[in-house]
């Protein structure tokens, strides 16, 4: 019996990975507002605009708090204007006790005008460090009250292009997403892999991302999740993008990715028998010209080569199409047919 055989070939094979994804920002700053009923009363941005940090977004008002910070103002200039005064009636107190000092020592004054003189200075000395804490505790509640009404003025964490706008004039700031910025308007790209995808897949490689127009874009992986979908499998892969662009978040797109190339041995697939129970087999005709029948585990296919994972001689001859009734021991004649 005549059959065509062929021989294992050592193939250089670069596998290309195709990943769905699309266009999100690197980082995305959500900004409310930690104070309750408050009103919104100016907005001073719009979606898109881009905005420095520490820039005034948005005001928002309550009389009450304003009325409180004004009240304490005023607390404040009036207990600053009693201290100046209690201190000029301290240092005379004490000139005049220093007089009277001087006379008590020749007899000039009872040692009882002395003692009343000296008392009225300690209570006047007492008195304006009272009058001092008193404007301490003032202070520390002004500027408790200036920090409340500071929140109300909305502030940008970050430099960014406004992504979102939701603060509008009239409306409350109850636990309400005023704004979101994307930090520096840098955009990335997001793609989720399978688990069998992530397995190949480098970090820190160059790949590249095609638009919806089939543009190609170059990146670099930045992220590899270390954690993947219980369900799906899927892990989330982030590529920084290093080629200027103006895509919008949200643009789908898609990661391709190009394996270093591989030697991998091959065979044709024509050569591989699956039987009943999943065991695939090859068909090798030795040097009596007898059949010897060899399992292997095989790999990818492409272009109608099979890779062979099994550790396999590329000296040997083996039968190029694998027919249902070749058994172990048949006599062949071999004949050179497709590599």
């Amino acid at each position: 019996m005549k059959l065509s055989v062929t021989q294992p070939k050592i193939d250089r094979y670069v596998e290309i990975l195709n990943i769905p994804g699309i266009f999100v920002a690197k980082n995305e700053v959500s900004i409310g507002s930690p104070l309750q009923q408050q009103m919104v009363t100016a907005v001073f941005v719009e979606e898109g605009q881009w905005v420095e940090k520490n820039q005034l977004l948005a005001t928002l008002e309550s009389p009450l708090q304003t009325a409180t910070v004004m009240q304490l103002k005023a607390e404040t200039e009036k207990a600053t204007a009693y201290i100046q005064q209690q201190k000029v009636l301290a240092e005379q107190a004490q000139k005049e006790l220093t007089r009277l000092s001087s006379l008590a020592s020749r007899g000039v004054i009872s040692v009882n005008d002395f003692e009343k003189a000296k008392s009225e200075t300690l209570a006047k000395k007492a008195e304006l460090e009272a009058s001092r804490a008193e404007l301490r505790q003032l202070n520390a509640q002004l500027a408790r009250e200036q920090s409340q009404e500071d929140k109300s003025k909305i502030i940008a964490p970050v430099s960014g292009v406004i992504s979102e706008r939701h603060a509008m004039n009239g409306t409350l700031s109850d636990n309400t997403l005023l704004f979101k910025v994307i930090e520096n308007n840098e955009i990335e790209f997001e793609a989720n892999a399978h688990l069998s995808e992530l397995s190949r897949i480098n970090y820190s490689s160059d790949v590249k991302i095609k638009d919806y127009t089939h543009k190609e874009l170059s990146g670099v992986i930045r992220f590899i999740s270390s954690k993947i979908d219980v369900h799906s499998q899927l892990g989330k892969i982030r590529i920084s993008l290093t080629d200027k662009h103006n895509h919008r978040i949200g643009e789908m797109g898609v990661m391709v990715y190009v394996q270093q190339p591989q030697q991998r041995i091959t065979l044709p697939y024509s050569a591989i028998r699956t039987e009943a129970n999943g065991i695939r087999n090859i068909f090798i005709v030795n040097h009596d010209g007898r059949i010897e029948i060899q399992s292997v585990d095989i790999g990818s296919v492409h272009n109608g080569r099979v890779e062979i994972l099994s550790p396999l001689s590329t000296d040997i001859k083996v039968v190029a199409y694998a027919q249902a009734f070749l058994s172990q021991g048949d006599l062949v004649v071999p004949m050179k047919g497709i590599q």
